[in-house]
This record gives C-alpha cells, sequence and structure tokens, in this order.
C-alpha cells in the first residue's frame, strides 16, 4: 500500500527545502515508498492550447449575432499516464535501469511547457542518492507555422547533504 502522505511530505522536503543540498534520507524513504512498476521504453507527450470558438447566428430585431468564448481550451497528452503515482501536488516515477535508479517528480498542475517544475533524482542501484536535477526544456518553432516543439532535459540542481 502506497502511503501518500508519506510521498508527499519527502517530496515537499526534498523540492522546497534548501536551494542547494536534499536530505538524503527523505530521497531513500521516497525511492522506498514508491512502487517499482516498468516505466514505458519511450515516453511521448503532446500539449496544447486552442483558442475559443465562436458562434455565430441570427437574432430576430438584432440581425446578425456573433458570440466569442475568450477561454482557450488546454490538452494533454503522456503516453505514461499509468506509470505514474499521484501523491498531494505530485506526478511521481520510479525508472530503473542497471546501473542506476531515478524518480522523476512533476507538478501536477503546472503548465507542461514551463521550466522548473519537474525534478529527477537520481540514484546508485543500491539506493544512494547521488544528485537532484531540475528540468529545462528546450524548444524550437516550425518555419511558418505557430507550432513550438519542446524537448524536455535536465541540468544540475541539488546533492546531497553529507553525513558526518
Amino acid at each position: 500500500m502506497v502511503d501518500r502522505f508519506v510521498i508527499a511530505a519527502a517530496v515537499d522536503r526534498l523540492i522546497y527545502g534548501d536551494e542547494t543540498h536534499f536530505d538524503p534520507a527523505d530521497a531513500r524513504a521516497l525511492l522506498e515508498a514508491l512502487p517499482h512498476q516498468r516505466s514505458p521504453w519511450i515516453q511521448l507527450g503532446i500539449a496544447g492550447r486552442l483558442s475559443g470558438g465562436s458562434t455565430k447566428g441570427f437574432a430576430a430585431g438584432v440581425g446578425d449575432v456573433s458570440i466569442k468564448d475568450d477561454k482557450d481550451r488546454k490538452f494533454e497528452y503522456s503516453t505514461a499516464t499509468d506509470a505514474y503515482t499521484r501523491a498531494g501536488q505530485w506526478k511521481l516515477m520510479w525508472i530503473g535501469k542497471r546501473t542506476r535508479q531515478y524518480v522523476e517528480i512533476e507538478q501536477v498542475m503546472s503548465d507542461a511547457t514551463d521550466d522548473g517544475r519537474g525534478a529527477l533524482i537520481c540514484y546508485h542501484a543500491d539506493g544512494t542518492p547521488l544528485r537532484m536535477d531540475i528540468r529545462v526544456n528546450r524548444s524550437f518553432s516550425l518555419l511558418w507555422s505557430p507550432v513550438v516543439i519542446m524537448f524536455p532535459g535536465w541540468k544540475p540542481w541539488k546533492t546531497p547533504l553529507e553525513t558526518p
């Protein structure tokens, strides 16, 4: 049974604690609390916004009428949706490799295009935390098109506190 309160509290301390370091005990507790299910071989996602719709018609005594919806419609899809564990404001996924383990952390309500709204904790195979990286997005626009393609990446952020 996954204790989502324990997971959410550990992630809050890891993310919002010290600016340059994190407690390795919290990172180990997070790794132990998450289910170690197989993550997708490749993760693909799409997110976007469409402008609000409009309706046109004819009203008696008024003439042609047009009503425009100012709200943008947002959509998001990911092939890794089933691999995530939800805990509080966080989505977490365990990723296991031969010599390393990773825990990917993402804020649920964040925009997928925002930098800094995700983190990746890297562990040795034995569960000892190595570092925490922060998500950065690299993007480019297709010529003469409103389409922007983004590739998420990681840059170093925090290191584990040294224990005396």
